[in-house]
């Protein structure tokens, strides 16, 4: 039986990271939620991953230091979302080379294109 691909899924939006986290499970992934910075690292260090989805406005922190701490660990490729953001922030997540960085709202279809894109090669 093939793996199926892991991603963790960062969004404090409960609401709205249920319904990716839907999405992507219809897709044949399984999904690793988290609503922080602080619960994502935790994740990351139990569970091999195989994308990484961040908010870059966390609560605790940004999505561009929960990923640099991830990438220390476990090279995995990265989807960053925003809503609003300052241009700093944006800067500074396009120089960890992301394969994308999505402004929310995003067109889902894009989105389920390149999660299907990085797990399963589609």
């Amino acid at each position: 039986m093939t793996r199926r691909g892991r991603v963790l899924l960062v969004d404090d939006n409960e609401l709205f990271r249920e319904s990716l986290a839907d999405l992507l499970t219809l897709e044949g992934a399984e999904i690793c939620e988290a609503a922080s910075g602080r619960e994502a690292l935790e994740k990351a260090k139990l569970h091999a991953l195989d994308l990484a989805v961040l908010d870059l406005n966390l609560p605790d922190t940004t999505g561009v230091k929960v990923y640099s701490e991830i990438v220390r660990v476990q090279p995995t490729p990265c989807i960053f979302m925003t809503a609003e953001a300052e241009a700093s922030l944006v800067d500074e997540a396009f120089e960890l080379r992301p394969l994308e960085l999505l402004r929310k709202p995003f067109e889902i279809g894009v989105f389920r294109d390149l999660v299907r894109r990085v797990l399963f090669g589609k």
